[in-house]
C-alpha cells in the first residue's frame, strides 16, 4: 500500500522515518472523519506503527502519561480549538428570523411569498404566522425552500432563507 500526504504528495514511509519529522516523545494520532466531527483512531508514540490512510494525522507534544491510547482513544478532535473532547460537537443551529425573510425580499417577492402562503393549509399558515423563526432542520423549512426555489430560483431562495446572523451559532 502507498500512503502520501495530500498537501505535497510526500510518501508516508519517507516522512515518518525521517528523525526530523516528529518531536521526541510526541504522540501521533490519526483522526477519522465521521461527518460532523473527527474521531481518534490510532494512538501511538512510535510513528512506524501509524498508517494514516484516509485520515488526518495530529501530533501531540508534551503528553506526560505512559499510555496515550487510554487518554485519547475514542475522543473527538475539534480543529478550531485543537482540543480533544468526549462528546461529538453539536453543529450550530441554523435558524432564520421570519422578519429577515421580509427584509431581504423585494416588494414583488413579498407579494409572491404571501401568495405561496395563501395556498397552504390553514394549519401550515397558522404555524408560519405564529412562529417567530424557522429552524433549517424543520420539515416546513424544506417545504418553504422548495416553494421559493420554484418561484425565484435556487440561488435567490437560499438568499431569502439564509440563517439570521444574530440567531444562528
Amino acid at each position: 500500500m502507498f500512503c502520501k500526504r495530500e498537501s505535497d504528495g510526500i510518501d508516508w514511509y519517507a516522512y515518518s522515518r525521517n528523525p526530523e519529522t516528529f518531536k521526541p516523545g510526541s504522540v501521533k494520532i490519526t483522526l477519522y472523519d465521521v461527518g460532523s466531527a473527527l474521531l481518534t483512531q490510532q494512538v501511538y508514540f512510535d510513528a512506524s506503527f501509524v498508517f494514516p490512510q484516509n485520515t488526518r494525522l495530529v501530533e501531540v507534544v508534551g503528553f506526560a502519561g505512559e499510555k496515550p491510547h487510554n487518554e485519547f482513544q475514542r475522543k473527538f478532535f475539534d480543529l478550531e480549538t485543537m482540543t480533544f473532547n468526549e462528546a461529538v460537537p453539536t453543529p450550530p443551529q441554523k435558524i432564520i428570523a421570519k422578519a429577515d425573510i421580509w427584509r431581504r425580499a423585494t416588494d414583488e417577492e413579498a407579494d409572491t411569498i404571501l401568495y405561496i402562503l395563501s395556498q397552504q393549509t390553514t394549519r401550515k399558515r397558522r404555524i408560519f404566522n405564529d412562529a417567530t423563526y424557522i429552524d433549517h432542520t424543520d420539515s416546513m423549512f424544506a417545504e418553504m425552500l422548495q416553494a421559493l426555489t420554484a418561484a425565484f430560483g435556487e440561488a435567490r431562495a437560499v438568499e431569502l432563507l439564509a440563517p439570521s446572523d444574530m440567531l444562528s451559532g
